[in-house]
């Protein structure tokens, strides 16, 4: 056994004998369900099958890059399939899109030797597929010897691949016990070369797989054609969009600027932001009804960033103006809106570089680029094909979906 995984597994072990105060003290900060704690000591609390087809996800952002997949093999009623993830807004999606008769939720267990051990006894899975970076050691090696083992949509950021490289024989130990790993880029697939990895093989990436609208239907929104999205931006990147929309304002009148900010605990700060430039603006919580405003709508409630995809036509994605590694753009690709990105877009970079070779997304690393974006974007908007676009990005979807579930039927069904 190689001595690295052995002092990890040790070192797990000691600690998982505080596992049940560690999530006591979770449950009592609100980030873990009290009723549902004990899962993550591997102890179920619904009844369990065997054989199901395990899928693990870590958070909100995974379960959904899986959730066409996920209803597809829900059809089937023979199969039964046990989604474990980690997050409580993880579980709220679930409980929303993919609560099914055959389709089970349970809280992963802690990376612990016994837990995982207790979990595994009750579940008896025939395959198990975990999804993009959830490479946990004691779970990877204990599931390897008790079924099929997969890792799709396998995500490697640059960062990570630097870290482990101090490591390579380690990571290779692990990375082994999958008998096959999907990378979601030809990036991430260079990484595991390095690694002398040859269980791999690329399919595309699943985040485009899930073409759903999800219209929530809460804002009552009607729009002047000079209307623009700022998505999950940090508090950062707030004086930019300000800055964004008081310079194209000066060539187009009555300037619709929807504000989404990534963190919601800014709100006031960003208004004081707005206030200092004698700028308009609407917050969404105080009213739902936003008629050909002039000014900046923010938008300081989840969930209902759909409703303005549907109306405006072009979206800057944030986290890519400062150091942060940019934001995932495929929820406005949906609607068929034109993506502007910053240059910082490592977390990304296959995902754009697919979506700029495709003309569907662009970046403007400075305010002014941006604003010059923009106004070039209001003069021809007109010549906007969206249909266009929605089909070009739906045929490119479709075929990542199709590669995806004609290589997992050769695990699933049987």
């Amino acid at each position: 056994m190689n001595l690295g995984f052995f002092f990890y597994q040790f070192l797990t072990s000691i600690l998982g004998f505080f596992s049940y105060f560690f999530l006591k003290y979770r449950v009592f900060t609100g980030k873990e369900d009290r009723f549902r704690y004990i899962e993550k000591l591997g102890v179920p609390t619904i009844k369990t099958y065997y054989n199901v087809i395990w899928f693990h996800v870590a958070s909100l952002g995974e379960i959904k890059s899986l959730s066409s997949i996920l209803k597809h093999y829900q059809k089937n009623k023979k199969i039964k399939i046990l989604i474990t993830t980690v997050t409580l807004s993880s579980y709220e999606y679930f409980k929303k899109n993919l609560k099914n008769r055959n389709t089970f939720h349970q809280f992963a267990p802690l990376d612990v030797p016994f837990h995982i051990s207790k979990f595994l006894k009750k579940w008896k899975p025939s395959v198990a597929i975990f999804i993009e970076s959830e490479i946990w050691p004691n779970m990877i090696f204990q599931t390897s010897k008790n079924c099929k083992l997969l890792l799709l949509n396998c995500r490697i950021s640059k960062k990570t691949f630097e870290r482990w490289k101090y490591f390579k024989k380690s990571f290779k130990k692990i990375m082994q016990k999958f008998d096959y790993i999907l990378p979601q880029s030809n990036e991430v697939a260079k990484f595991l070369d390095y690694f002398e990895l040859k269980n791999k093989k690329i399919i595309g990436n699943i985040k485009f797989t899930n073409n759903k609208k999800n219209n929530p239907n809460i804002l009552k929104i009607t729009c002047s054609k000079n209307s623009w999205a700022a998505m999950s931006i940090h508090f950062d990147e707030i004086d930019d969009i300000i800055d964004v929309h008081l310079k194209t304002k000066k060539e187009h009148e009555n300037l619709t600027t929807f504000l989404i900010p990534r963190h919601l605990d800014k709100i006031n700060k960003i208004i004081i932001k707005i206030k200092i430039k004698n700028l308009d603006y609407q917050i969404v919580s105080e009213s739902t009804k936003i008629k050909n405003f002039d000014g900046i709508v923010i938008v300081d409630r989840f969930g209902i960033a759909d409703d303005i995809f549907n109306k405006v036509k072009i979206v800057f994605m944030g986290g890519s103006l400062i150091n942060h590694g940019g934001q995932n753009p495929i929820e406005p690709l949906k609607y068929g809106c034109k993506i502007i990105t910053g240059k910082n877009i490592s977390n990304f970079n296959e995902i754009y570089n697919e979506l700029i070779n495709k003309k569907l997304a662009k970046i403007s690393n400075t305010s002014d680029s941006l604003a010059h974006e923009l106004k070039n974007f209001f003069r021809r908007e007109k010549l906007i094909n969206n249909f266009k676009k929605n089909k070009i990005y739906n045929k490119f979807s479709k075929n990542i979906f199709n590669r995806t579930i004609k290589f997992l039927d050769n695990y699933i069904i049987k």
